[in-house]
């Protein structure tokens, strides 16, 4: 669907880009900006600074920048008009009319958000008369206040859901697209979720997009989940993410359980900063996701085969995002919601102070799978398996401090082991989804302070006033400033935004950003301008200066002696006394200055 410009600047101003980005990561105020770590590459350092006056962000480490549309654009994965459709919605703006075939399409995905309201108010009411769900809950220290948070419910036996829906006139291929219900081998249909207790799994907005149900008494399987649907990719999505990102942003870190009541318990008592991957596969989405948020986490998976071998996989998956990782599991084998139900809030929470950094637990793995750790071919089999992780970690002191600490536990000499370090191939990094090798191309220092005073509205009219396009003639910011004086002609306000809207070369747009960002090291003054715009007058005069000079070597070749030759030299002449000229005012107006 294709948005006309005003509705886009309706939607532009009615978002704030750093109420926007700081939904996804967290913001520090710098000076009149914010600054963050970059969510579009891995950095130990913030170099992702966020611009209330100018709507804009910039990352001066990969050169990712824009405005709230193309922050939402790279976060989301959208195309530009699913951007807008995004944060319109976001906002409560109204649509305006649309092609007949995007109509459709947001028509039956509403459609579907409806069916799925619907079954979570339907399974929320059959909860309140079951005895036996209830009691269920009760026995877990499941309260009422829980249940409403969670909007626990349950599913009866039988076609309870599917007659509801089918009665209220919804078509049963929508009820099978929501994954609400299954197509017998008869052709009838069936409901999907049968004697369970109910959890609604939501999208950001809270809006329910699936469910996972856990089977009350005895049954196969224990329990079950939607499946992909087109709302729903169990591998983009953390339970009970809606509820918890802005504790976890809080508190600078997450806690990575399995299940369900294994987020529900720690949430119940307390602890606010947890999120279910929904099994034991968690997937890159889902660690990036999680990314917007934090980039330090403490995995507690159940101490099981399953669990232990989920933590490991996590920990690769986390490592290669540029997360700290720590590990925790829990004494006898229990998992969190059975541990914090018999030991209490504090005590978790000191467990998770004493939860051990990722090396430490995997060389604890791999020394358990040894018949003798310590015997030549236990201690080779053991180093194998840890090198991977130890060459993961960026910081040359900590790594150093691990392979002490390694080497002692396996009564090493260190010198060995930090010769099979220097055999391990170089790390391989994932490609990052912008290049940021090679830093942005600068202007002269003219050129980017005369750029910077036409982006504020303090300077902008007095310092347009002293240019000409011909100034910028083979430049660096040619591009940018035929876009202003195209904005001029236009009538148009200059803004980053508008101006970067009209430059079609990405790294001109990165510059644009760039200096926007950094008006701070361009300090603005009428003289500062006023040198800048005499500075660039004369590499103009200088640049004519060298195609006089051309051009009479041209002519002498073909005639030694013509009025041509001498009407060349008159025009350099004249050139140079007009730059020593100009040199001399400038000398003599800054004398007078102050």
């Amino acid at each position: 669907m294709r948005f006309d410009d005003t509705f886009i600047e309706q939607v532009r101003n009615g978002i704030s880009i750093v109420d926007l980005v700081g939904g996804y990561v967290r913001l520090q105020k710098k000076g009149k900006d914010y600054g963050a770590l970059c969510p579009f590459h891995n950095e130990k350092t913030p170099s992702f600074t966020v611009s209330e006056a100018k709507q804009i962000f910039y990352c001066f480490g990969c050169q990712a920048g824009g405005d709230i549309f193309k922050f939402i654009m790279l976060m989301e994965n959208l195309t530009f008009p699913e951007s807008i459709h995004q944060l319109a919605e976001s906002q409560g703006i109204p649509l305006p009319h649309s092609t007949k075939k995007s109509e459709a399409e947001s028509v039956r995905r509403q459609q579907l958000l409806k069916i799925l309201e619907i079954a979570t108010h339907f399974f929320s009411r059959r909860l309140e008369g079951k005895k036996d769900a209830l009691a269920y809950l009760k026995d877990r220290q499941i309260t009422q206040e829980t249940i409403h948070q969670f909007s626990i419910g349950y599913a009866p036996a039988g076609q309870n859901l599917l007659q509801e829906l089918t009665g209220q006139g919804f078509d049963v291929k929508d009820v099978l697209a929501c994954g609400l219900i299954k197509e017998g081998n008869s052709g009838g249909y069936y409901d999907n979720f049968r004697n369970r207790i109910m959890f609604p799994i939501h999208n950001l907005s809270g809006k329910t997009i699936a469910f996972g149900g856990r089977i009350l008494g005895d049954g196969i399987p224990k329990y079950l989940n939607s499946p992909e649907t087109p709302l729903y990719s169990k591998s983009r999505n953390l339970y009970p993410l809606d509820l918890t990102r802005n504790e976890i942003r809080k508190r600078d870190f997450a806690i990575i359980v399995e299940g369900y009541f294994d987020c529900i318990i720690p949430f119940h008592f307390g602890i606010r900063n947890v999120v279910a991957s929904l099994g034991t596969s968690l997937t890159e989405s889902q660690v990036k996701v999680l990314g917007r948020y934090t980039r330090n986490v403490i995995t507690n998976y159940d101490p099981d085969s399953a669990g232990t071998a989920a933590t490991l996989r996590s920990i690769d998956l986390f490592l290669e995002q540029g997360f700290r990782v720590n590990v925790l599991q829990l004494p006898s084998g229990e998992d969190p919601d059975v541990f914090l139900r018999k030991q209490g809030t504090e005590a978790y929470r000191e467990k998770l102070k004493s939860s051990q950094s990722y090396l430490d637990f995997v060389l604890s793995q791999f020394m358990s799978q040894q018949r003798d750790p310590f015997s030549p071919k236990g201690k080779q089999e053991v180093v194998s398996h840890i090198l991977p992780y130890l060459v993961k970690i960026p910081n040359p002191i900590e790594r150093a401090e691990y392979v002490t600490r390694i080497a002692s536990r396996l009564q090493l000499d260190e010198s060995l082991l930090r010769l099979e370090m220097r055999k391990m191939p170089a790390r391989k990094r994932e490609t990052p989804r912008f290049d940021y090798s090679v830093p942005v191309e600068q202007g002269t220092r003219a050129e980017n302070i005369l750029l910077v005073a036409m982006l504020e509205e303090q300077w902008a009219a007095s310092t347009f006033e002293q240019l000409e396009p011909e100034l910028f003639e083979g430049l660096r910011t040619e591009r940018i400033f035929q876009g202003i004086f195209q904005l001029k002609e236009q009538a148009t306000e200059i803004t980053t935004i508008r101006l970067r809207e009209i430059i079609s070369e990405g790294t001109d747009r990165n510059l644009i950003e760039e200096m926007a960002l950094r008006s701070a090291d361009f300090p603005l003054s009428e003289e500062d301008i006023r040198s800048s715009v005499q500075e660039l007058r004369r590499m103009k005069d200088e640049r004519l200066i060298r195609q006089l000079q051309e051009e009479i070597k041209a002519e002498e070749k073909e005639h030694s002696d013509s009025d041509k030759i001498k009407e060349l030299l008159d025009q350099k002449q004249n050139l140079r006394r007009k730059m020593v000229k100009e040199q001399e005012e400038a000398l003599t107006s800054s004398r007078r200055l102050p």
